[in-house]
């Protein structure tokens, strides 16, 4: 038995469904002064730069933008630098969008992906 025969490909998805589910609304309940408290997982980031962070990640899957180095330190700081003039609730939006639609992407990409749905779990 190999790793590939016990991988479920839409594991990743639920969990960013399930995710969305519980989180989004959640999130969109908050006031914004709650998006700029610091983080403990993240040191230096607040909660909206972690909310950017994972957005970003997630569209950059949906729309099949991996350039080299797409998820090093510089390219999420340039992630979030990028999202500092949208509002608090276009960054969800996003979040919600990627947690939506990166699932069946996941998927097709035959394991290479499936961490991208770890990680946005422990982001979370």
């Amino acid at each position: 038995m190999t790793a590939d025969d016990v991988r479920d490909p839409e594991l990743p998805g639920r969990l960013l469904t399930t995710e969305r589910d519980a989180l989004i609304p959640l999130l969109r309940s908050r006031p914004d002064t709650d998006f700029a408290l610091p983080t403990r997982g993240c040191p230096g980031w607040s909660v909206r730069d972690v909310l950017a962070h994972c957005s970003s990640a997630l569209i950059r899957v949906v729309e099949g933008r991996f350039e080299k180095g797409v998820f090093s330190p510089e390219s999420n700081d340039r992630d979030i630098a990028e999202r500092a003039d949208w509002t608090n609730q276009q960054v969800v939006d996003e979040l919600e969008r990627g947690m939506t639609e990166a699932g069946p992407v996941i998927a097709r990409a035959g394991g290479v992906l499936d961490i991208i749905g770890l990680g946005e779990w422990v982001h979370a």
